[in-house]
């Protein structure tokens, strides 16, 4: 075989196998014609979570309270009389970002300046449940409204 013959088959498979990736693509995408009513996907509203005094569902985390506006959190615990600042950076309505500034406990002192990423995961009447991806791993919780 040529040396001429073997770029022109090459150039051939080449032009074959994009075209078959395009048309593979081109027929993966969903045609919005076809689309039911099944297939639309709800968007979370995460508006009415965004600010406001929370609780954890679960026992396990005691008399935490966390007291959040736009920018700013204040996790305290009544048991322990300890309080968490952080600073609030939303990325999106639905995921925010933790930035921890400051405690009042210097037993603590060590979680200052941790960033813990936060993602809502539904929204219900009396609260929200999250992941909150931790050091130590994702976690989830339930959070339960209190202010009303």
């Amino acid at each position: 075989m040529a040396f001429t013959e073997f770029l022109s088959m090459k150039n051939n498979i080449a032009s074959t196998l994009f075209f078959m990736v395009l048309m593979l693509a081109t027929m993966s995408c969903k045609n919005d014609k076809d689309s039911s009513a099944d297939d639309v996907v709800e968007v979370l509203d995460c508006s009415s979570v965004k600010t406001g005094k929370f609780k954890y569902a679960n026992p396990a985390y005691g008399e935490w309270i966390i007291d959040r506006n736009e920018t700013t959190s204040v996790e305290i615990s009544k048991t322990d009389d300890l309080k968490i600042y952080s600073d609030v950076v939303w990325i999106t309505d639905c995921e925010y970002e933790l930035h921890i500034t400051d405690t009042d406990n210097l037993d603590n002192m060590a979680v200052v300046s941790s960033v813990l990423r936060v993602v809502i995961t539904d929204v219900m009447d009396y609260g929200y449940k999250c992941i909150s991806y931790t050091p130590d791993g994702p976690e989830e919780f339930e959070m339960i409204r209190i202010d009303g």
